[in-house]
């Protein structure tokens, strides 16, 4: 027969409930008798028998109280647990109590508050402890940190000092070999450090990459007419007739930066941005996705006077990454070849893609896209979205495609 079975299922059904998670509650506990037995699998026979035992023999040491048939007291109802007799069950069934696990849990999240942790993030990492601990306690959400697992959340605790410690840009697996001494630890808890950071620095470190820890080198990918000043030579990338990869460290070296081109334009596909390479037009073509470091400090370096253009997909994403350049640019960039085109071969949109458009309408920077974002929504439908699907470019007029 299983051990105290029926009891160790009240206590976890009991820890599931609002007053077990928080430690509030406007009245006791109470669970159908029935209900109970279904979730114990001790309905029937032996089973049903010893389950009855184990809760008669619960009350008489005041654990909980069987709500009885006011007719036939043979008849259980409801099983009741008192709030204050908590701690009785779980000592009963050798358990940690709930109210105990909230407190080491906050206790846990105190003593982090104390780490070694740069001048310039100690107060945001104190308060955020502080915020946990709290939580902890009422049993509310802690995410990305958990209520169940205890040697999770020290890990987490102790990384993040570490990451906040790292000076320089270093890519993420030799970060991750020196902090974790695991190569590929930090990636495995990339989407936990990466709420936690952001929680803490109220948004200004969003990604492992604000600390300067990187999936790759930052470079902007470029072809077209470019000239560097850097100490005191000229650098002509003008004559190159492939694409090159410049690192943002060398663009924040330049002492000047020029282009003869009137356009600059930024390309969302790779794929795309080579087949554009190959023509050689005179403009200033930038592969980028959602802009990094590298695209933003060459864009915003450029002349005023340039003409800014982003080539993407037209569907959700491609918009977005449209609005997130002209925001964190500050520079009036156009969009090119970027509409809503229908087809045979066409794609719906997920539930996401849907929400995205929607704040995408509301975006006071995307207003000239605000047709071709309605149609999409409209339509429920991508559409013929890839820059691919448009051919292959031309040169013979621009911009690059005929119609």
């Amino acid at each position: 027969m299983a051990d105290a079975n029926v009891l160790r299922t009240l206590a976890s059904l009991f820890s599931r409930s609002r007053a077990g998670r928080t430690g509030k509650g406007e009245r006791d506990f109470f669970i159908d008798f029935k209900k109970l037995l279904l979730n114990a699998g001790c309905e029937d026979g032996e089973r049903r028998a010893e389950a009855i035992r184990q809760l008669e023999s619960a009350e008489r040491v005041q654990v909980l109280k069987l709500v009885r048939h006011p007719r036939d007291c043979e008849i259980i109802e409801q099983v009741r647990l008192p709030l204050e007799w908590e701690s009785a069950l779980f000592e009963l069934i050798d358990t940690v109590p709930p109210a105990r696990r909230r407190q080491v849990l906050a206790n846990q999240f105190s003593a982090a508050a104390v780490a070694d942790i740069p001048e310039c993030w100690r107060r945001e990492w104190q308060s955020y402890c502080s915020r946990l601990e709290t939580v902890a306690l009422d049993g509310g959400s802690i995410d990305p940190f958990s209520h169940e697992d205890p040697c999770s959340n020290e890990e987490l605790l102790q990384l993040i000092p570490k990451l906040l410690w790292w000076e320089g840009e270093s890519l993420i697996r030799f970060v991750s070999c020196v902090v974790c001494g695991d190569s590929k630890r930090l990636d495995v808890l990339r989407t936990k450090l990466e709420t936690a950071l952001n929680n803490l620095s109220h948004g200004r470190i969003k990604r492992l990459d604000g600390l300067g820890i990187l999936e790759t080198p930052r470079t902007c990918l470029i072809h077209g007419p470019l000239r560097l000043l850097i100490g005191s030579q000229w650098l002509d990338l003008g004559n190159l007739v492939g694409a090159i990869r410049l690192s943002t460290l060398d663009l924040t070296a330049a002492a000047k930066i020029e282009t003869t081109a009137r356009r600059c334009i930024t390309i969302e596909n790779e794929t795309t941005f080579h087949e554009l390479a190959k023509l050689r037009c005179g403009d200033l073509l930038i592969q980028t996705s959602y802009p990094g470091s590298g695209t933003l400090k060459l864009v915003q370096r450029l002349a005023e006077d340039i003409e800014f253009w982003h080539f993407g997909d037209s569907d959700p994403i491609g918009f977005d990454i449209l609005r997130d350049l002209r925001e964190r640019s500050g520079r009036p960039v156009q969009s090119l070849h970027m509409s809503f085109r229908p087809g045979h071969r066409t794609h719906g949109l997920t539930k996401t893609e849907g929400h995205l458009l929607e704040r995408l309408l509301q975006s006071a920077v995307m207003q000239p896209e605000k047709g071709h974002l309605s149609t999409m929504l409209a339509a429920n439908s991508k559409g013929q979205f890839e820059q691919e699907s448009l051919g292959r470019p031309e040169l013979a007029s621009w911009p690059f495609y005929r119609f």
